[in-house]
C-alpha cells in the first residue's frame, strides 16, 4: 500500500469522528426532553430506587435476624408511612395557618422591611401619584380575569401527586422485598468466573457506598432538623416543628438549602418578634448549626472518598432544578453521587469520576506540568502535606559533624 492511500485510509477513518461530536448532541438533547416530558413517571422511579438504596443496609441487618426479605420490606415502608402520616398529623395545624394567614403575613412583612429600609415608600408615593392621575381620566369597563390561587392548583394536582406516590411506594416496596435477585441475575448474565467476580465485587460496592452515603446523610438531615426544631422551640420561634421539618428536607439541597432556610427564618422572626435585631438572631442559629454540619459533621462521618466538586454540585442542582423542579432538587446529589461512585468502579470511566470528585492528589508529573503553565507551585492539599510531614519526622536530615575545637 502506497503512503498516499495509507493516508488516505486514516483520514477515512477520522473523517466520522467530526459527526460524532453532532450524534452525541443530537442524543443529549433527545435525552433531556425525554427526561423533562417523562417526568410524571421518572421521578418516582428514581425516587424508589434511592428508597430501596436507603434502606437496605436496614433490609440487610433484619435478614440477620430471620426475616424474610418481603416481611422486611413491608416493615420498612410501613413504618415510614407510619412516621409521615404522624408528622404531618402534627404539622397539619400549623401549615393550614400558615396559608390562612399568608397575605397577611406578607403584608406585615413588607411593612416591617419598610420600616428597615425605607426604599419603599418613593414607590408607593409614585404609586399613588399614578393612582390618582388615572383617576382624572374617563372611566371605562374593565373585565378582570382572576387566576387560579395556589390551593385551587394544589387540589387540581392532587390526584397526580397521589398516583407517583402510590407508584414509587409500589416500586420500593418491589426493590426492597427482591433481595439478592439483582447480584443472581448478574452471576447468571456474566460469562465467565473472572466475570463474574468482577460484576458482583464492583455491583457490591456501589451499592454499599450508596447505601451507607444515603443513610449516613438521612440520619445527619434528621439530626440537623431536630437541632433546627430545639433551637427554634428555645428562641420562641412560631410552629418550630415546621422548622425543624423544614431543615431536614431543605438540607438535601445544596448550598439554596440552607441558604432558603436562614431566609425564612429571618422573616418569620420579623413578624413575630418586635425588634429587628431579635429576628437577625433566629438567622444566625439557623445559619450557624448548618455550618456546623457542613463544616464539621457530614465530612467526618461521610468520609473523604465520597467529597464531590463544588461546582459540579452546583451545576448538577441547576440542572436538575430545571428538569424536575423541586423533586430535582432534592434528587441532584445523590443522583450526582450515584455517577461518581460507578465511574470509580466501572473501567474506562476513573477520568470522568476525577472529574467529579473534590481536590485530590497530584502526581509529580500533574504538578510539574501545571507548575510550567502557570509558573508556580500547585499547593499541596492538607493529606500530601500531612504526609511530608510524617516522612520528615520519620527520616530527618543528618545533623553536620562537629569541629573538633583548636
Amino acid at each position: 500500500m502506497t503512503p498516499d492511500a495509507s493516508s488516505n485510509s486514516d483520514e477515512s477513518r477520522r473523517a466520522p469522528s467530526k459527526h460524532s461530536w453532532a450524534l452525541v448532541g443530537i442524543f443529549w438533547i433527545m435525552a433531556l426532553s425525554a427526561l423533562t416530558i417523562a417526568q410524571g413517571l421518572i421521578v418516582p422511579i428514581v425516587t424508589a430506587m434511592m428508597l430501596a438504596l436507603i434502606f437496605s443496609p436496614v433490609r440487610r441487618a433484619m435478614d440477620r435476624f430471620g426475616f424474610s426479605s418481603g416481611v422486611s420490606a413491608a416493615i420498612i415502608l410501613l413504618t415510614l408511612l407510619g412516621s409521615i402520616g404522624t408528622l404531618g398529623y402534627f404539622v397539619s395545624g400549623a401549615v393550614q395557618d400558615r396559608l390562612a394567614s399568608a397575605p397577611h403575613m406578607i403584608e406585615e412583612i413588607g411593612g416591617k422591611l419598610n420600616e428597615l429600609t425605607g426604599t419603599v415608600q418613593p414607590v408607593m408615593d409614585a404609586t399613588e401619584q399614578i393612582g390618582h392621575i388615572a383617576a382624572k381620566e374617563p372611566a371605562t369597563d374593565t373585565v378582570t380575569i382572576r387566576e387560579p390561587g395556589f390551593l385551587a392548583g394544589f387540589t387540581d394536582q392532587m390526584p397526580v401527586m397521589a398516583g407517583q406516590v402510590v407508584i414509587c411506594l409500589t416500586l420500593a416496596f418491589f426493590l426492597i422485598a427482591s433481595g439478592d435477585l439483582f447480584y443472581e441475575k448478574l452471576v447468571q448474565a456474566m460469562p465467565t468466573l473472572k466475570d463474574k467476580r468482577r460484576a458482583l465485587a464492583v455491583a457490591r460496592a456501589i451499592e454499599n457506598q450508596l447505601s451507607v452515603y444515603l443513610l449516613t446523610i438521612t440520619l445527619i438531615n434528621m439530626g440537623l432538623g431536630v437541632a433546627i426544631g430545639l433551637a427554634m422551640w428555645a428562641l420562641g420561634m412560631p410552629d418550630p416543628i415546621l422548622f425543624g421539618l423544614a431543615g431536614f428536607l431543605l438540607n438535601y439541597i445544596p448550598y439554596i438549602g440552607a441558604m432558603a432556610g436562614v431566609g425564612i427564618s429571618f422573616l418569620v422572626a420579623l413578624v413575630s418578634f418586635d425588634s429587628a435585631t431579635a429576628a437577625v438572631l433566629p438567622a444566625l442559629v439557623y445559619w450557624g448549626l448548618t455550618s456546623f454540619e457542613g463544616q464539621f459533621v457530614t465530612p467526618v462521618m461521610v468520609g473523604r472518598r465520597l467529597r464531590l466538586n463544588a461546582v459540579v454540585v452546583f451545576v448538577s442542582f441547576a440542572l436538575w432544578a430545571w428538569l424536575w423542579s423541586f423533586m430535582g432538587m432534592l434528587l441532584s446529589t445523590p443522583m450526582l453521587l450515584t455517577m461518581k461512585v460507578v465511574s470509580d468502579h466501572v473501567p474506562g470511566m476513573a477520568g470522568f469520576g476525577k472529574f467529579l470528585a473534590d481536590r485530590d492528589d497530584l502526581s509529580r508529573s500533574d504538578r510539574r506540568i501545571l507548575k510550567f503553565i502557570f509558573c508556580r507551585d500547585v499547593p499541596l492539599s492538607k493529606r500530601q502535606e500531612a504526609r511530608q510531614a510524617r516522612e520528615a519526622d520519620a527520616n530527618p536530615l543528618p545533623l553536620p559533624d562537629a569541629k573538633p575545637p583548636a
